[in-house]
């Protein structure tokens, strides 16, 4: 790429270079020996034979009596040579001494600067790269034909950003932003990353909604504008560019995925984060573990979606047949009324001992009552108060049923 962007400004230079008559009555012209040779020159170049090119402008270069101007040209011709030649160091000192000579035309000699400029680009000589780009403007706005483009402000951002200098990077950005009918995308990016840099939150939330309308399948983009907002403790901003993003599809690792509806959860959303961890659970995304099963049972339960809660729950127990997973999927199916069913799920019980079986008999119980059935209730409950932690809840029980 740098071998490219350097041949590119090389060849304009030297366009520029034969190109320097036309620019007004004003403009000096090259001695006859001076002008042979330049034309002898571009053969050389036409057939890249640039050792032979350099010797002669050496040789003409080191005759007396070059006027200013021939030797600017001269210098210009080097510097093009070696920058074909990807010699970029050797480039820019013959560049840099055509300028020194002062004798070029205006226009001709902003060309030579600005092609500098992006040369010490290329070499990470990011000062020599402000200093002559502000150099640039100034001449360009006093003097120039033509006012400053987008690209001319991308340069100087660049190698302010380069040099960390943030703060000024930002107007630069702005202005090429404001002149380009078709803006990059990576022209956005750097202005967030300044934003970000120099603490301004709400700028770089606002560039990022920019780019989130640019390009919204890029799921960087709308992680990142989460992020932001949740820095500004704006936390319904921060899950609402997490939810378009999952809206978009973007959002498919697990990972990204729970955190979603953690969020939802923490929001006091719980239906939203129960339907959308069971879509993540049925496309694969999220996987059907017993801890992803019970957080969705958690949701489920949380906003009172009681018969979904003890699906949940149970498939996660046909997992790992957890005690404690079974009486929370008793207690749920007493409290949504599913008595019939939870008398044979309670009595399931010939592998759980201590205070879970203690329990699951008195919910046994509940339930026989609910139905009637009180001898049953009765003997349930006795059953329960074998067990210490218990037998202050049913005792109470017992004591109703017996004289039922």
């Amino acid at each position: 790429m740098e071998k490219k962007l350097t041949r590119m400004l090389a060849l304009a230079l030297f366009a520029a270079s034969l190109s320097s008559a036309s620019y007004g009555a004003d403009t000096p012209e090259l001695s006859d020996r001076t002008y042979r040779t330049v034309n002898k020159v571009q053969k050389y170049i036409a057939n890249e034979t640039y050792q032979e090119a350099k010797q002669e402008l050496a040789s003409a270069l080191e005759r007396r009596g070059n006027k200013n101007y021939d030797q600017a040209v001269l210098l210009q011709q080097l510097g093009y040579i070696y920058s074909m030649e990807d010699n970029y160091a050797k480039a820019v000192t013959y560049f840099a001494k055509t300028l020194e000579v002062g004798a070029l035309p205006v226009a001709v000699a902003q060309q030579v600067r600005y092609s500098l400029a992006q040369l010490y680009m290329v070499q990470e000589d990011f000062g020599k790269t402000i200093s002559l780009m502000r150099q640039w403007f100034e001449i360009q706005l006093a003097e120039g034909e033509e006012k400053p483009d987008a690209m001319s402000y991308m340069t100087l951002a660049s190698a302010y950003i380069q040099q960390e200098q943030f703060q000024q990077a930002i107007p630069e950005i702005k202005q090429a932003i404001a002149l380009s009918d078709t803006p990059s995308e990576s022209w956005y990016m750097m202005l967030m990353s300044a934003y970000y840099q120099t603490n301004d939150l709400a700028n770089t939330a606002q560039v990022l909604t920019t780019l989130t309308t640019i390009n919204p399948t890029k799921k960087q983009y709308w992680k990142q504008l989460s992020g932001i907002e949740m820095e500004r403790n704006d936390e319904a901003a921060a899950l609402a560019a997490l939810e378009s993003a999952y809206n978009l599809g973007l959002l498919d690792k697990e990972k990204e995925v729970l955190r979603l509806t953690d969020f939802l959860a923490y929001q006091s959303i719980p239906y939203r984060a129960a339907t959308t961890l069971a879509q993540a659970l049925d496309a694969g995304i999220v996987e059907r573990t017993h801890g992803h099963l019970k957080k969705l049972a958690q949701y489920w339960h949380q906003a009172k979606e009681l018969p979904e809660a003890i699906e949940a729950y149970r498939a996660a127990y046909r997992i790992d047949n957890d005690p404690k997973t079974k009486l929370k999927i008793a207690r749920l199916m007493v409290q949504d009324q599913q008595y019939q069913a939870v008398i044979p799920f309670a009595d399931d019980n010939q592998d759980i001992a201590g205070d879970v079986r203690a329990e699951l008999e008195y919910l046994k119980g509940m339930a026989y009552f609910e139905l009637e059935n009180n001898q049953a209730a009765l003997k349930a409950m006795k059953q329960a108060a074998q067990s210490e932690s218990l037998k202050p809840m049913a005792s109470p029980w017992i004591a109703f049923l017996s004289n039922s």
